[in-house]
């Protein structure tokens, strides 16, 4: 039998006090679930807006770093 993975992400913006009602809405079970806790940070260029206008897509910096490992850095 072959194992799969899956990764879900969620993006958006909440208040913490809808956390609860969100995860009670949204919830994967499977044999070998862990959970995962990242922080995901977005630079985007000072221009940003400038180089939409002109046709070009802008180029994103990516920062995440795995909160439940300790001792995680941050990968980009």
């Amino acid at each position: 039998m072959s194992s799969h993975f899956y990764e879900v992400a969620l993006f958006g913006e909440f208040f913490s006090r809808d956390l609860k009602a969100i995860l009670n809405r949204i919830t994967l079970h499977g044999e070998s679930s862990h959970p995962m806790h990242s922080r995901e940070i977005v630079f985007e260029p000072l221009d940003v807006q400038s180089q939409r206008e002109s046709g070009s897509d802008p180029v994103m910096l990516r920062a995440k770093k795995e909160l439940e490992e300790p001792g995680a850095g941050w990968s980009v």
